[in-house]
């Protein structure tokens, strides 16, 4: 029976799952936030091309 809480308690110190976690969730919001912001560049890019399309 020790030796289940002894087992149990050397997991809950182990933190090295709670980083990659935290690793995982940064990559998911920086991935987000690069879709998002090359979505609005394309789109300002497009405009762009289009108006000097319009004056040629």
């Amino acid at each position: 029976m020790w030796k289940l809480f002894e087992i149990v308690n050397r997991l809950n110190r182990d933190e090295r799952g709670a980083t990659i976690v935290e690793y995982g969730v940064a990559l998911i919001i920086v991935t987000g936030v690069g879709a998002l912001v090359l979505g609005n560049l394309a789109t300002d890019v497009f405009n762009s091309f289009t108006a000097a399309e319009a004056i040629m």
